[in-house]
């Protein structure tokens, strides 16, 4: 099995340096392609990062059209400083 890897690794070596222009546009287009997917790896990124802020979040609770995370329990009497709804008392 070592002589044909030998082989293989000899008839490599020499097809690349008989070629060097067709050596030459494969790194071009190497290139181009790394610049290509780096660009659209940004690209992809700055969308995500653009929609992600408008996504709906997601409501525990809610009052009267308004979303909240939190509610506890306030009775009548207690006082609250979020949103008072039937004894309870909600907040963000």
């Amino acid at each position: 099995m070592d002589w044909l890897t030998c082989v293989h690794t000899v008839v490599a070596s020499s097809s690349a340096v008989s070629d060097p222009a067709g050596a030459r546009r494969l790194g071009v287009a190497s290139i181009v392609m790394s610049v290509v997917g780096i660009a659209i790896t940004v690209l992809v990124v700055i969308i995500i990062a653009s929609v992600l802020p408008t996504l709906p979040t997601y409501c525990n609770y809610t009052v009267y059209g308004s979303c909240y995370s939190y509610r506890t329990y306030a009775g009548y009497s207690s006082y609250c400083s979020g949103e008072r709804y039937l004894s309870y008392c909600y907040y963000n």
